[in-house]
């Protein structure tokens, strides 16, 4: 950069000024641009939303904006999916259709009934008996769920629900009320709403995780963009969903200190197979197609544990096996939560009325409640869980008997450090109690423990 001054010699000052006056016109020219500065300035978005509409596909087949080299990858992938339009065949000799393997249909029939989600440029005026004028193609094709000026598509699921909402045809049912449905519901409802939490919340978050969103902004819940790709190369799966499987899609979010469902799921019978999947028990259903999906997620045990597949067999046969092996683990869970709480909540108001007394020992009473506390958080975690022991009934029963065992111990040390009291009497109950109230409690607990095995070798 050269600088004017008095002392530089032939430097030209007109020069120099009028070099600074075109870079000060410069900067106005970008920092006002389009709004103020009379300049015209191309906006790339502009230019793209133009190519696509001096491009927009020919509906005879939906697939000149994928010509060339622009979207190769893209239409090299999605021509392999069913929405390209396999699975629905023309019978050249009667006229008749014939959709995913279900029974012939004459092209009346298919007009009325599957031509609007299963045809390209079909509509209400278009559905006339002369069938070439029905409808340009079989399947869908980019105009479907794209559009061609800005924002080109939606993530708000709306496109999907036109063509999956009935029995058959992705289970969309049930999935309005859904947790999943309610997700950016339910975190505006909560006292814990932060930006982190979107990114499993929303499908905008979930679909850029690097994305810092505002929880009361003008987002979509989970839909179903967020788990489906329609046209990405890395969905290896018939579902397209965006995993190697339904476990590791489940993963993604259901993992952590407040929803630990995944990692439990892993360390128990199920996840150790390799092959059962979050879904072959969540929202699994038999319906008139045959086995089908059902997006509320809840879990039918009648359906999940009797399911028969071509590639392997579950409890087909032994399903009254497997559903009383459920409950008696989710009942022995819930007894053995109850019993913990009970018993961690009266040695706590023990323990904080020992505290205010004039001879209480502070250090003893942090170091029990530390202990009660960690146990609290071992049951806790597997509250987070929701499975009531099923997700993994040896380690769940082996880490709550764990936290049990932590919380009989304290009560003992406390007991046996507690100084005697000069001004005050002892605490309610008193050790005899404990005594009593532990003893109990162990019982039940290693009973509790002995069950769940007994009926484990059944």
């Amino acid at each position: 950069m050269v600088y004017y001054t008095e002392e530089t010699p032939g430097v030209n000052k007109r020069l120099v000024a009028g070099y600074y006056l075109f870079l000060c016109l410069i900067g106005f020219a970008v920092l006002l641009g389009p709004t103020g500065s009379g300049i015209p300035i191309t906006v790339i978005s502009d230019r793209v939303r133009d190519a696509h509409e001096l491009a927009t596909p020919n509906m005879e087949d939906g697939l000149s904006c994928l010509d060339g080299g622009c979207h190769n990858p893209t239409w090299n992938y999605w021509n392999q999916t069913e929405h390209a339009g396999h699975g629905v065949w023309l019978n050249e000799t009667t006229g008749n259709i014939t959709v995913y393997g279900h029974r012939e249909r004459t092209y009346e029939e298919f007009n009325a009934t599957c031509a609007q989600c299963h045809a390209i440029g079909w509509t209400p005026e278009r559905n006339v008996t002369d069938w070439p004028n029905t409808h340009d193609g079989f399947g869908t094709n980019c105009l479907t769920c794209h559009d061609t000026s800005s924002p080109y598509y939606s993530v708000n699921g709306s496109v999907c629900a036109d063509c999956h909402v009935h029995e058959g045809h992705g289970g969309l049912p049930g999935y309005s009320e859904s947790a999943h449905a309610n997700s950016l519901t339910d975190l505006r409802g909560s006292s814990h709403a932060g930006s982190d939490c979107m990114h499993c919340m929303s499908v905008e978050g979930f679909l850029d995780q690097d994305a810092e969103l505002d929880p009361e902004g003008d987002y979509n819940g989970l839909t179903c963009p967020a788990c489906h790709s329609v046209h990405d190369a890395n969905s290896t799966n018939d579902y397209q969903i965006r995993a190697v499987n339904t476990t590791t899609l489940c993963g993604y979010c259901h993992n952590g200190a407040r929803h630990p469902q995944y990692t439990i799921q892993q360390g128990g019978a199920h996840g150790l197979t390799g092959v059962v999947q979050c879904t072959d028990c969540h929202g699994f259903r038999q319906g008139y197609y045959g086995s089908e999906m059902d997006h509320s997620f809840s879990v039918e045990p009648e359906d999940a544990c009797g399911q028969t597949t071509d590639a392997s067999s579950c409890h087909a046969g032994n399903e009254a096996w497997a559903i009383n092996q459920l409950e008696e683990i989710t009942s022995s869970y819930d007894a053995l939560v109850t019993d913990f709480e009970t018993e961690a909540a009266a040695f706590e108001t023990i323990v904080m009325d020992y505290n205010a007394t004039a001879d209480a020992d502070y250090e003893l009473v942090d170091y029990v409640l530390g202990v009660v506390d960690d146990a609290s958080s071992t049951v806790g975690l597997y509250g987070y869980d929701g499975s009531s022991g099923f997700h993994d009934p040896l380690g769940t029963f082996d880490a709550l008997n764990g936290a049990f065992r932590d919380l009989l111990e304290a009560e003992a040390y406390f007991y046996e450090n507690m100084p005697e009291p000069t001004t005050t009497p002892p605490p309610p109950g008193g050790f005899d109690t404990l005594i009593l109230v532990g003893g109990a409690a162990g019982g039940i607990v290693v009973g509790l423990l002995l069950g769940v095995l007994v009926g484990r070798r059944r």
